[in-house]
């Protein structure tokens, strides 16, 4: 088709023989319409859409239309998007509403006035119309000489066939609230016909929504799938044995249904990715078999996708963008059959199927969806879902959009697109642009990290990762001198150490001693020095509990955001009252977001608060594998030397510092029951319990176990020790936050035997990358270190998938971009609010 700005288009109705006037009008007397049509130009356009303020599926069809378009102008009732990099600095022209109170926060509380608002917006200037529309954009007001072309994602939902489901869920089904509610959605629905008539040509962005824009507004519409950036997935043809689901987590999407399900197939394992309102009653559905990742970044979501069995989806979604980038990775997808995924998943009626449906949004629906996909029900190819999914790429989106138009609108000569047509070859994009703005924002972000101790720990270890490896100008405090200082400098940490001897009457489990002027004056003196170098600080990252009290008190002070990583579960079994009461107030007062190293972390901290679930984030610690592979060449003999060990003894490790919750006891009355084993402690009495440490010696010559147990005190290579022992016993009386010790142990490919409680279950899957046992229990767990010391396959079957999961799951990659993010995020909101 040719696009030459002086070609004259020929009108195609064509004249009979002698019927043509000698003596035509002039071309400017002609109709307006006409006129139109004789000369083709480049039209001057505007795009509408109903509101920016996140970048989800509407703005991602957005993004693809202004880059078909780059001159054109922007318009929306509210524009408080964050994430701009997107609308390629496009000026955004707002309505009335933009300025109304709270309307950041509650525009939708606004909607019985946006069909005013859209109104308001003058697109008279303008030939061509593009509105992208879920709510009220396509009522935007047009003449009879422009073009208007409506991308209808869906006729505005809540109005229309799910009314009764929005009145259920929002909890207005009597009163007069839900009168005044069946009023304004009435009205709604009146204006949402009428304003029908002034679109020219609609675009349905799928069949399922065609059938619906036919039943409301008695169109028809042109189908045009939304874009999926397809190549940002990468095919995998080997699956592991787990299944996902990946969604927001609101009511439609069904993802309690799904956790039910699975949960009545233990046997099954699920992995949830996503977060949002229903995240606690979700939680509170989980089984052991059942892994709740929450919120994760770009990366983590994809390699999910490419290695799981097959992606579960419950919904009845008008497309469905997260089942076409599942079959991108090669995934099957066992999906609801209604809706938009009849159109992306093809079944067993196919040649080339890519998913099965099930046929109810019910548990015993999805049940037999899956025991049907486990008995080979559909044959499935993963290089079928990914020819699927190419189906939907960014580049048929944009072909389909500019050739419909020029098709409804053939007076116009259409500029060319902002980016050049995508090869049909390319390679597979690392970042996304949401990643490349991240990145950004990260390289400018300045971060005061805040701890209490000097010690080696493991919530420094894991602080110690994100610091070396996190952009931006980033320092840290701590509030006493030690080790962990000298590692942070090694890697080029600037650190400044304040003097906490004032904190030393403070004790988590034990609360506070009364507290002294000196105590008082000292740890003012502490907040005195957060505060300072908090000045020149975007936000406040604090990793301790008491340096999050200090840390809380400099960002009010300072007007800095403060982000909690929060390594303890706070419940009264770890905690004295008044220090439960302080965490409590601080976190809800005071600080911005919280991130927790693990669910059970996350369970205790919201029971305790009640925060909202958008300030809580859930993010797995990751621990480095270079350590671990150093040493593959190293002979295990050589490492037993190097601590005098013995050689030829079956030995089980525990790491962790010496204390009684760590349940290094359990271990040794265990090895009463083992007589060929030894036991290897590494650790030391850091926080004043010297006086366990005692009781561990005596009971090892009272019961006559000197030649059997290794006290080997703290060590640096933690590494090397666990490679030199033949299993990793974790054997914590207490439910642990999280089980750092647990991870490096897959990672030096030994089996782990772990206490069946608190942050241990995010990582173990019983019997499959390692064992679990209940806490405390002696008899158990001597059981199950002498069936390991006589299965050598079983030995071998746990350190496969243990290193597997280590590896997949817990890497620092994904834990620095996790905790990045949102630190960035934290960030730019607080520099917004300083203005």
């Amino acid at each position: 088709m040719r696009h030459d700005l002086d070609e004259v288009l020929i009108d195609p109705v064509q004249e009979p023989a002698g019927c043509i006037d000698e003596n035509p009008p002039a071309v400017m007397d002609a109709p307006p319409k006409h006129r139109a049509r004789v000369a083709k130009r480049v039209p001057r356009v505007a795009i509408v859409h109903d509101w920016l303020v996140a970048f989800a599926g509407a703005e991602k069809v957005l993004e693809q239309i202004l880059i078909c378009f780059p001159e054109a102008d922007l318009f929306s009732v509210v524009d408080f998007m964050e994430e701009r990099a997107w609308m390629r600095g496009k000026k955004v022209t707002t309505s009335f509403i933009q300025k109304l109170p709270q309307a950041r926060k509650r525009y939708r509380s606004y909607l019985p006035l946006m069909p005013l608002a859209i109104e308001q917006l003058d697109v008279s200037g303008y030939d061509l119309v593009i509105s992208s529309s879920h709510a009220v954009a396509k009522g935007i007001l047009t003449g009879p000489d422009q073009v208007h072309v409506s991308y209808v994602h869906s006729p505005i939902r809540y109005a229309w066939d799910l009314q009764h489901q929005y009145l259920q869920q929002s909890n207005l089904t009597a009163g007069p609230k839900s009168m005044l509610a069946r009023l304004v959605l009435h009205y709604m629905r009146n204006w949402d016909i009428r304003t029908s008539n002034s679109v020219d040509h609609f675009i349905a962005n799928s069949e399922f929504i065609a059938r619906r824009i036919n039943k409301v507004y008695h169109r028809d519409s042109h189908v045009i799938f939304p874009p999926v950036d397809v190549d940002a997935f990468q095919l995998c043809e080997v699956k592991e044995n787990f299944y996902l689901t990946a969604s927001r987590m609101v009511p439609y999407k069904k993802i309690d249904l799904i956790v039910e399900a699975f949960a009545k197939m233990p046997g099954r394992r699920l992995v949830v990715i996503g977060d949002g309102p229903d995240m606690r009653k979700i939680r509170d559905k989980v089984t052991p078999n059942i892994e709740i990742m929450g919120y994760q970044p770009f990366s983590v979501l994809q390699d999910q996708m490419r290695r799981a069995k097959a992606f579960v989806f419950a919904a009845e979604e008008d497309f469905g963008i997260s089942v076409v980038e599942a079959q991108a990775c090669g995934t099957p997808v066992i999906a609801y059959g209604k809706g938009g995924a009849l159109e992306t998943v093809l079944d067993s009626s196919n040649a080339c199927p890519t998913g099965l449906f099930f046929d109810e949004q019910t548990t015993e629906s999805i049940i037999d969806a899956v025991e049907g996909f486990e008995l080979g029900a559909v044959k499935i190819d993963p290089a079928d879902c990914r020819a699927n999914a190419e189906r939907f790429s960014v580049r048929h989106f944009r072909d389909g959009l500019r050739a419909y138009v020029q098709s409804v609108a053939p007076q116009f000569t259409l500029p060319p697109p902002a980016l050049p047509p995508v090869p049909l070859v390319r390679k597979i994009k690392t970042t996304t642009p949401k990643q490349d703005e991240d990145n950004e924002a990260a390289d400018g972000m300045r971060v005061l990290a805040v701890d209490q101790s000097g010690v080696l720990g493991g919530a420094e270890l894991s602080l110690l990762e994100v610091m070396k490896n996190m952009r931006g100008n980033n320092e840290t405090v701590l509030f006493d001198d030690g080790p962990f200082r000298i590692a942070l400098e090694a890697v080029g940490i600037k650190v400044d150490v304040l003097d906490g001897a004032a904190l030393g009457g403070v004790s988590k489990d034990s609360g506070m001693k009364r507290p002294s002027a000196g105590m008082i004056g000292g740890v003012m003196g502490l907040v005195r020095g957060t505060l300072e170098k908090s000045r020149n600080s975007d936000v406040i990252y604090v990793n301790t509990q008491r340096a999050m009290v200090v840390g809380a008190i400099a960002g009010l002070i300072s007007r800095r955001p403060v982000v909690w990583h929060l390594r303890d579960i706070v419940s009264p079994e770890h905690f004295g009252k008044t220090q439960l009461t302080i965490i409590k107030w601080c976190t809800k007062l005071m600080l911005e977001r919280v991130i927790a190293n693990s669910t059970a972390s996350a369970v205790a901290l919201t029971a305790l608060t009640r925060m909202k679930e958008e300030r809580l984030d859930v993010v797995f610690n990751g621990i480095s594998a270079e350590p671990f592979t150093e040493l593959e060449a190293v002979a295990q003999h050589e490492l037993r030397s190097r601590f005098g060990l013995p050689q030829d003894a079956f030995l089980v490790g525990s790491f962790s510092r010496l204390a009684r919750w760590k349940g290094q006891h359990v271990l040794l009355e265990a090895l009463l029951d083992a007589p060929d084993m030894h036991a290897v402690l590494v650790g030391a009495a850091l926080f004043g319990e010297d006086a366990y440490e005692a009781e561990l010696r005596a009971y090892v010559l009272e019961h006559g176990l000197g030649d059997r147990v290794h006290f080997l005190g703290f060590q640096h290579d933690i590494a090397a020790c666990m490679k030199a022992v033949d299993i990793i016993a974790h054997t914590s009386i207490s439910p642990e936050p999280f089980g750092r010790v647990i991870i490096e142990g897959m990672l030096a490919k030994r089996p782990v035997v772990a206490s069946r409680a608190g942050g241990v279950v995010d990582i173990v899957t019983n019997r499959e990358n390692g064992i679990l046992c209940t806490p405390g229990d002696v008899n158990e767990l001597a059981g199950v270190l002498g069936e390991l010391s006589a299965d050598a396959d079983l030995r071998n079957r746990l350190v496969e998938q243990g290193y597997a999961n280590a590896i997949n799951r817990f890497g620092t990659e994904r834990y620095v971009e996790s905790v990045q993010k949102i630190l960035s995020d934290v960030a730019g909101k607080g520099r917004s609010k300083r203005g």
